[in-house]
């Protein structure tokens, strides 16, 4: 390089930039204008970076040299201060791309190349897009080390709000300074919830790809090996298969640990009948009284099933719980078993004897389902 072209880059900073944020602040208005991640974010967090990002790509550029450690940490910096603000990646890029394209026009139309060769202002050039891309790697690094500790914090305190809830342990002002962080609307109706499955990151991560699951509308945490946490009651959304999700009744944000605390309950319940799926409180009836009462449900089993005799007892009670869910109709209950009618009506017959109980009281009948639904529990027969 001759001493004239060193002359003239020595004067590129001025050519190039002239005033770093004035040259900022114009940049500024074409991220706003042409990248939406970049409306709605103060002119004043953007133009210090961008003025002090371009001095240094110039001065590196001007002395044909490589950007320096400091340098390099600069625009790690940029790309940190970028996600902070929540500016994607890609967006970032363009807007780069949109920093160095302003940086090139000037350069190209500067008057002091016009007395110069053109291969003075192409190696001039090459170097700015060498510094360039050095910048780009180090800004996208900063940017993707920054996205992952916005991520973390994020997730604990996602983590701290869900557990919060679940143990009903903030006062009702910090619960909404936490929901608010996290970008849960205040004044929104939620429906709590909790899902109970042999995968619960995977869980984690395909609930919170549905809108009614994220925030605004909800949240969504792993507690206690539980995938837990507040959903729009409007979403409808089926959990992955084989997870067995409780939804509770809908309320304001205030009222959640109430609804959590019925998710688990009807979850829970789901799982000990073997019945995947969403499911309400309404949806399962008296079956979570079932699951809660074991005072009852142990003296109805005593009532009415231990009496019969275990060589008995699998054909009978099976012919009973059938009957019941027929409607007490016997012709019915053998269509449901594939068995004659008179089958059904002896096995009836032989349980009356037995117990003395009549199955057409209805009070009798209510008392016999609730001891079957009790005694399924213990033995681990699954959905009847």
């Amino acid at each position: 390089m001759s001493d004239g072209d060193g002359s003239t880059r020595a004067r590129l900073r001025q050519s190039a930039i002239g005033d770093p944020v004035a040259f900022a602040e114009h940049v500024c208005a074409r991220l706003q204008r042409e990248i939406p991640a970049y409306r709605g974010i103060a002119s004043t967090a953007l133009v210090p970076s961008i003025a002090q990002a371009i001095d240094r790509l110039i001065a590196a550029t001007a002395a044909d040299r490589p950007l320096d450690e400091q340098e390099l940490a600069l625009f790690r910096d940029y790309g940190a201060l970028r996600a902070e603000l929540g500016v994607p990646l890609e967006a970032m890029l363009r807007g780069w791309q949109i920093v160095v394209g302003e940086a090139i026009e000037r350069i190209g139309a500067a008057e002091q190349w016009a007395t110069r060769p053109g291969a003075a202002l192409m190696s001039v050039l090459a170097a700015l897009l060498r510094a360039s891309d050095a910048a780009t790697v180090a800004y996208s690094s900063g940017h993707r080390d920054a996205e992952a500790q916005i991520t973390r914090r994020l997730d604990s305190r996602r983590d701290e709000l869900v557990r919060a809830l679940a143990n009903a342990t903030l006062p009702a002002g910090e619960l909404r300074r936490r929901a608010q962080y996290l970008g849960i609307r205040l004044d929104g109706s939620y429906a709590a919830f909790r899902a109970i499955t042999a995968e619960p990151e995977q869980t984690e991560w395909e609930l919170r790809q549905l809108r009614g699951f994220r925030p605004p509308h909800g949240v969504v945490a792993i507690l206690d090996g539980d995938v837990v946490g507040i959903c729009d009651p409007r979403d409808g959304s089926h959990p992955p298969v084989g997870t067995y999700l409780g939804v509770g009744p809908v309320c304001p944000l205030e009222r959640v640990p109430y609804s959590l605390r019925v998710a688990g309950r009807v979850a829970e319940t789901a799982r000990l009948f073997g019945r995947p799926g969403r499911h309400t409180l309404v949806d399962l009836g008296v079956l979570p009284a079932v699951v809660g009462d074991s005072d009852v449900g142990e003296a109805l089993v005593h009532r009415y099933i231990t009496p019969i005799d275990d060589a008995e007892a699998g054909t009978i009670l099976a012919t009973v719980d059938a009957y019941l869910a027929s409607g007490l109709n016997a012709s019915e209950t053998g269509h449901r078993l594939y068995m004659h009618h008179n089958t059904v009506r002896y096995r009836l017959s032989r349980f009356e004897e037995i117990t003395g109980a009549s199955l057409k009281d209805p009070h009798v009948a209510q008392q016999v389902w609730w001891a079957l639904r009790y005694w399924e529990l213990g033995t681990g027969t699954g959905d009847s």
